[in-house]
Order: structure tokens, then sequence, then C-alpha cells
């Protein structure tokens, strides 16, 4: 049995559909947070969670797929926001028309009864006829079990009236403000601002929380496990391999916790969408619409997951535009790399950082500009400001945590442990010193490209084209290559920023987005943004070393 949950955008299906599969899908209090179908089994039942649609005429790639999934259903369970219940309702008649076995589950009742309205699920039932269930996720799924979903007829004399009320449907105070475009721009700037400042400011807690976790990992805990260890190449691989390389960047996770934590607020909030909403002007002179600040600000988080976002956009073009200029906007994975490289000459790395943040994020808009005028219409609703449960902040940061950790543990040390045995073996096997190693003889070959941003390091050319395969990678495998500032000066480390700015995104975006716009594609814009971190690189430690 398919059980398909479809409705209008935000109206709480990824929500619904964790809840009956236990599954930790990614939510947000905004339109478009779901842009393909998911699915999964539970005691024989297959739930299909898809991206929200209006109608059956459909505006958005993203749109098209939840009603191909429709069409496949044995149930579909219309999801109807209690809050704008009166929009779902022409949607809600056109999956009566395909002739499926169909109930309505009611959502966000408990904010409906705050703003004073009311609905009897029964009353609506019969003004529909259809069933229609205002009860936990639990009870629902306990339903849809038994398969005792009971047909009812349309009563003629039942209005909408009899059963439902909206209540106050006025803006509050938070929504004029936030859907006021100066303010919701200022905002947004100042809460990233003074994100970058608890976390990067030596004395805020972000610093001071991971100097104390690298003072755990990798001094207390490597010693601890290496005080028994006789063979040096042993004791090299955990302490500069594994430590050195992979626990370094594990220490940058209260720094990450911090910024998606602030990243969930906005989104679970309903800020971001009013960001989206405020930044359409904007964002129609480079070529894009609204649309795009979801995609920007999940770039801040994770550009793979960025460019997941581009389905719900209307027109392939506005998609590939967007997706060519994502890999500008720093994701998390860049911050070890930024404080790695800075951090030595910088008592104080929270300026120079969120220079560079806000920098690619320009550089974004300004390359989205040059590709096209073209701007792409939006449709999206005006989502309620609220600030959001607790709990769901802590589902949500904690899944995030759980897949850094999980990539630190899995991709970066295996990573590490590779680059740490070419990096002490040589060609016939025998353990040398790192001068000597296959990995020096190779990255020789690369290090004269990196001359013009200022170093003839290998191990620096080395690391920065780690970058590729996990942006974590760079701060990896400097930490672990690397004494701090060996061959490095301050206008050489502002070109590496620079170029590891502008350079493309990590192996898992080049998917993502290949995925979405083909691999022909996916590979002229990486060769063009790598062109351009070359240029970037040299550019910037030219005019420092010029400055300085």
């Amino acid at each position: 049995m398919k059980v398909v949950l479809a409705g209008n955008p935000n109206a709480g299906k990824t929500t619904l559909f964790n809840a009956l599969t236990k599954s930790h899908l990614r939510t947000g209090n905004f339109h478009g947070v779901t842009t393909s179908p998911a699915s999964k089994t539970i005691g024989g039942i297959t739930y299909a969670d898809v991206p929200g649609a209006y109608s059956f005429s459909t505006y958005s790639m993203e749109e098209k797929s939840a009603l191909n999934e429709v069409q496949s259903a044995d149930l579909i369970v219309n999801v109807v926001d209690a809050l704008t219940l009166e929009n779902s309702l022409s949607l809600t008649r056109e999956f009566l028309s395909l002739d499926k076995k169909m109930l309505i589950y009611i959502t966000k009742t408990r904010k409906l009864k705050r703003r004073k309205g009311w609905l009897d699920a029964y009353r609506l039932s019969q003004y529909l006829g259809v069933p229609v269930l205002d009860c936990t996720p639990s009870e629902l799924g306990e339903i849809i079990k038994s398969g005792k979903i009971p047909d009812i007829a349309a009563d003629k004399s039942v209005r909408l009236s009899d059963a439902y009320f909206a209540g106050n449907v006025e803006l509050t105070f938070a929504d004029k403000l936030f859907y006021n475009n100066i303010f919701s721009f200022l905002f947004f700037a100042t809460v990233i601002t003074l994100t970058f400042f608890l976390a990067f400011h030596p004395a805020m807690p972000g610093a001071l929380m991971k100097d104390a976790a690298e003072e755990l990992l990798c001094v207390k805990l490597c010693k601890a496990i290496t005080s028994g260890m006789k063979n040096p190449a042993l004791i090299s691989l955990v302490e500069d391999g594994i430590f050195g390389g992979a626990g370094g960047v594990l220490s940058f996770l209260p720094q990450i916790a911090l910024l998606y934590l602030v990243l969930s607020v906005l989104d679970e909030s309903g800020i971001t969408s009013a960001l989206a909403f405020c930044t359409d002007g904007v964002f129609e002179k480079a070529g894009l619409s609204g649309r795009a600040a979801f995609s920007l600000v999940s770039g801040f988080g994770c550009t793979a997951a960025a460019v997941a976002t581009t389905r719900g956009f209307s027109t392939p073009a506005a998609q590939k535009r967007t997706i060519a200029v994502l890999p500008f906007v720093p994701c998390a994975a860049k911050m070890p790399v930024f404080l790695t490289l800075l951090t030595p000459f910088f008592e104080n790395p929270f300026p120079v950082i969120t220079c560079f943040y806000f920098a690619g994020t320009a550089f974004c808009l300004v390359c989205a500009r040059i590709l096209g005028r073209r701007g792409e219409e939006m449709l999206s609703e005006v989502t309620p400001i609220s600030f959001p449960p607790f709990k769901n902040l802590l589902i949500k940061l904690k899944f995030y945590l759980k897949g850094f950790i999980m990539k630190v543990a899995g991709t970066v040390t295996l990573f590490c442990i590779v680059s740490w045995f070419f990096s002490h073996f040589s060609f016939a096997f025998s353990y040398v010193s790192t001068e000597k190693s296959m990995l020096a003889d190779f990255s020789r070959l690369i290090a004269p490209l990196f001359a013009p941003m200022g170093t003839t390091d290998w191990r620096i050319a080395y690391a920065a084209l780690c970058g590729f395969i996990a942006k974590e990678n760079v701060a990896a495998t400097i930490a672990m290559l690397c004494p701090p500032g060996a061959g490095v000066d301050l206008p050489c480390a502002l070109g590496l920023c620079a170029f590891l700015l502008l350079c493309p995104a990590c192996i898992s975006a080049f998917s993502a987005s290949c995925r979405e716009v083909g691999f022909v594609f996916t590979l002229k814009c990486a060769a063009v943004q790598l062109a351009l971190a070359f240029a970037g690189g040299y550019i910037t430690n030219a005019a420092f070393t010029l400055i300085l």
C-alpha cells in the first residue's frame, strides 16, 4: 500500500512524514524545503513525502514530481494547514477529482486557536465529503494501518462557515517588522555578523569551546592513546594523521554548531521566508528571484543541500544560474579552513572571516548578474513569524551535527590516513621523512601553480587541492603536514583564502549539481570556478603584498 502525503507548500507534510516513519528529513518554516519525493516503508505501508503544490497546473519542477507521485497513490493524505485552509481547498477538490481513496489531515490547529479561530473536523468532513482528521500523527498511523477509512457523503446543507473560522488573520507586529524590506535585510545581516562574532572572537563561546575541544581531543586524548606505543610510525599515524588532522577538524564542532543553530532558528521561525519575499526585487536585478535567498542561506550550511533547493525554481535557466554561482557562498566547511589559515596572523580573526563570508555572497550575486538579467517569477506564501519549538531546533541541530561528525569520522579520517601514508613512505615503501615521500614528489609538480599566491611549499599546494573532495580536508591536511604558519605569510594566507572561497565546491556538491543540471554543465562551471579561484588568489596576494 502506498500512502502519499500531499498538499500546499509549508503545510507540515515532512514533519508528519518524520513522525509516521521515524525519519529525520529536513524541515523548515518556508516554501520549498522538500524538493523531491522521499519514501520509506513501515509495516508494509510505503509513505511518500512530496513537494508542495498549489494545483494540477504545475508551476515548478518540484510540483511536477509531486503530482506524478500522487497519481500512483493508493491513499492520498491531503495535509492541510489550518491557518490557510481556504487556500488549500482548490487543490483538495482537484485531489477529489482523481477518484482515489483520500483523507484530510489538519495541522497547526493550536496556532489557529491562539488567533481565536476554530475548526470542526466532523462538519468539515460533511462539507467536503471526505474524512477530515484532527489528531496526533500516531493516531493517524493507526487509522492508516487498520485500513478503516470511512466513505463520507457530502452534505450540501453544510457551509464552510459552519465548520471553520480563520480567526484574526491580520499581520502581527513581528510579521510587519520582518516583511519590511529594510528591516528584514538589516536584521539578517546583523544576525549573521553577530553569529560570526560569537563563533570567531577569541573571548566568545565559539572560540573558547573550540580551544577546549582541541585540548581535549588533540592533546589529552591523543597522549592517553599513544603513551603505551613504541613504534614511531604508529605514533606518527595517531598523533599527526588521525588526531592532528581529523581531530583538529572535529574540534571546530562548537563553532559549526553555533552557525547551524542560528540558521535553524532563521528557517523554523519563518525569517528566511520573509527574507526571500523582501529581497525578491534585489535578486531579480541579479537575474534570479527571492527564492534564491533560500538557496543562498542554505549555502552557508552546505552547498550540496543548497543545490537541492533549486529544484523548486520555475525555470531550468534560473536553476542553472543559481547552481553556477552557489559555490561562491562560503559553506560551514570553509570556516575551519579560514580559521586555520588566518588565526596565526590575527589575534581576533572575526572581522576578516566575516568579510570573506560577505564577499563570497556579493561575488555570487555579481556573477549571477553577469550570467543573465532575465529574472524568475516567484510564487510563495507569506509565512507567519513565530519562535520555533525548542524541540524542533534540537532535532534539526542534532541532524546537522551528526552529519558533520560522521563526515569527519569517515571521509576526513580516511583521507588523513591515506595522506599520512603517502607523506611518510617512499616509492620503495620505506618509512621516510615527509620531504622524501611519494606525496612530496607528486605535490612538487603542482606547487608552481601556487607560487603567484606567495608559496612554493608543496604541502600547502596539496592541502589547497584536497578541498575538492571535502573542504574540511584542507584544514585537516594543513594541521597534519604543516607546523603553524609554515611557508605562509599574511598575503599568502589571504590569497589562499580567496582561492578557497572561489574554487569549486566539494565532490558532494558536484554530484548534486550533476543530478540537477547534468554532468557537462557542472563540469563547465567547475572549470570556470577553478580559473576564477586561481585568478582571485593571485590578485589578492599581489594586492596585499603591495599594501603590506
